[in-house]
């Protein structure tokens, strides 16, 4: 294990008394009602308890959030904590080091010690603003309170770091992909400034014709990390394509963890375990760079190497022999890349259902889980998804992760999978003044910094600002719906089109969303005589999904949600036979 050093934040804003709105003096604690142990009439006791220093839940409520505060600023019995001393009473407790850490990070970094800047739930409850309102008159509104606009300071200063492309040897593109390409290049030019815009911002008239659904908070500290914008892009337990240096191959993503480059910004890297065919694993790697990561629809998978396996287009990684490709007898070839290729397409027709929050098969025959392994790739309730139905553009924010099992049945192999949530569409406006998009307090962080970023560029060279309008709410898809991930075109458009195309397009304006650069989970597996979409295969567990393409032993890092030994980070690569 890692050795630990003693961080101390010298300031708090802690009360251990408040004087409520009645003008009465109240301690800042649990009431004795809640400290009774006393069992109630079925026999049920639920309590509260001070815990003393040094008690292991008081250790592990430090230990995380001195991980995570280092992380931004340097480098089944079922209990429940508490932490109270918030200045606004005992009704506002932490329930978790993760509801604190904006807390503590605003305590250990905001000199001027303002509320205003905290972006705790308590201190700031309703979600930020991506624009400010001026002083000018506007149609008659509800009263409601204020809300905190957004920090400039909190925006990056500069693009993502990008490196060298390397050669590829995966050209081929999808129909998901070549869907609504513009494949025309614009003319050199010089980078966009990040200088503040003037932004007309007088609301449209007329009531909204739909309500956007409000996003729950994280349930846990990797579904935390993963709502924030720019920082990390892969997720462990994801399927990805990995830089060899020569060429491209596959693997797992095993475990991330954030560095400090040379101009002290965030960078992640990650650990990660190469796929191949049973009879030989390679050594993991560390992957110093996302420059040197794509994610997994980014691109379609190429040929098998070996011509016999080319020639069987329906073969799968299970029902293939391995030693006898290895031998020679299916031709001459990689038997390492096509054992990654034919393990990526089997995860890709993959799904895991993840972190269960409720069980209702009794009463409505559903459960609802918290997030999915879905194809490649790990999604979250409280994100967006890539839709296939619609334009083709369109997303959901989703809300729910829910499994139906068919009336009558227990068993989840016949089970649908189904998402609820609000489906968006892209539009955008000629910049006039007195008017602005519909504002929607309710959008992810993620959407909402990555489209302020784009407008950023659309408003000066094309007099345009853009927005995500809620289309419908509350909706039910069915899984097979989902193209996959949404992800940020500030991000990922840099990486995939490379520094020069993308400086390129960002000065004349041309931010395009980074979904139609993106196949979707599922073309991999369309054959010319078999292009039904399917749920997938089911497994318990993510491993599971990828089978003997690792070896036997292998880890999926839980980050923060795990033991302290997943937090530790490989110096030197480990090998594996």
């Amino acid at each position: 294990m890692a050795p630990y050093l003693p961080l101390y934040v010298l300031r708090s804003d802690g009360k251990a008394e408040i004087v409520t709105k009645a003008r009465k003096k109240e301690l800042n604690v649990p009431t004795d009602d809640q400290l009774n142990t006393r069992p109630d009439a079925k026999g049920n006791v639920d309590y509260f308890k001070e815990l003393e220093a040094g008690d292991a839940k008081e250790v592990d409520w430090r230990r995380k959030l001195g991980g995570m505060l280092i992380g931004e600023i340097g480098g089944q019995a079922h209990t429940d904590a508490y932490l109270y001393g918030h200045p606004h009473g005992r009704k506002k407790r932490y329930r978790s080091p993760g509801d604190f850490f904006p807390h503590l990070l605003w305590l250990a970094t905001d000199e001027s010690a303002d509320p205003d800047n905290c972006s705790c739930k308590f201190c700031a409850p309703d979600d930020i603003q991506v624009f400010e309102k001026p002083d000018k008159p506007k149609p008659p509104e509800p009263v409601k309170k204020p809300e905190s606009p957004m920090r400039k300071d909190n925006l990056p200063s500069k693009l993502p770091a990008i490196g060298t492309k390397p050669m590829v040897i995966i050209p081929q593109r999808s129909a998901s992909q070549d869907k609504g390409i513009n494949a025309t290049k614009p003319p050199a030019s010089k980078p966009l400034s990040a200088a503040p815009l003037p932004i007309p911002i007088a609301r449209q008239a007329g009531p909204p014709s739909l309500t956007p659904t409000q996003l729950a908070p994280a349930k846990c500290f990797e579904q935390d990390q993963d709502s924030q914008w720019n920082k990390y892009l892969f997720r462990p337990g994801e399927l990805a394509w990995f830089n060899r240096g020569n060429a491209w191959g596959l693997c797992l993503i095993l475990k991330r963890t954030l560095t400090r480059d040379d101009h002290n910004n965030d960078r992640a890297k990650y650990h990660i375990q190469p796929l191949s065919h049973p009879s030989h694993h390679p050594s993991t790697r560390i992957i110093e760079s996302e420059d040197g990561l794509r994610p997994w629809l980014a691109w379609s998978p190429p040929a098998p190497t070996h011509a016999g396996l080319a020639s069987a287009p329906n073969l799968t990684y299970n029902a293939i022999d391995w030693k006898a490709v290895a031998s020679g007898r299916f031709g001459h070839g990689d038997a390492e890349v096509d054992g990654s290729i034919f393990a990526a397409k089997a995860v890709d027709d993959s799904l895991t259902l993840f972190e269960p929050l409720a069980n209702n098969t009794v009463t409505t025959g559903e459960r609802i889980y918290n997030g999915l392994y879905f194809g490649g790739e790990k999604i979250w309730t409280g994100e967006p998804v890539r839709l296939r139905v619609g334009s083709g553009q369109d997303i959901m924010v989703v809300h729910s992760i829910i499994e139906r099992l068919k009336p009558g049945s227990t068993s989840t192999s016949s089970a649908s999978i189904l998402l609820v949530g609000d489906i968006y569409k892209f539009s955008t406006l000629q910049l006039q003044p007195g008017v602005e998009p519909p504002d929607n307090r309710h959008l992810p962080i993620r959407l909402r910094q990555d489209m302020e970023y784009r407008n950023r560029a659309t408003i000066p060279t094309k007099r345009t600002l853009s927005y995500w309008k809620l289309a419908q709410a509350q909706t039910r898809v069915p899984i097979t719906d989902v193209k996959g991930r949404w992800y940020e075109s500030s991000t990922l458009l840099p990486i995939l089109k490379g520094p020069a195309d993308f400086s390129r397009d960002l000065q004349k304006g041309e931010v395009g969303d980074a979904g139609q650069w993106m196949n979707a989970r599922g073309d991999c597996n369309v054959t010319a005589g078999n292009n039904a979409l399917r749920i997938g295969t089911r497994h318990v567990d993510r491993l599971e999904a990828f089978g003997k393409s690792i070896p036997a032993g292998t880890r999926i890092s839980r980050g923060l949600d795990g033991p302290p030994e997943d937090q530790v980070f490989p110096e030197v690569p480990l090998t594996t036979a």
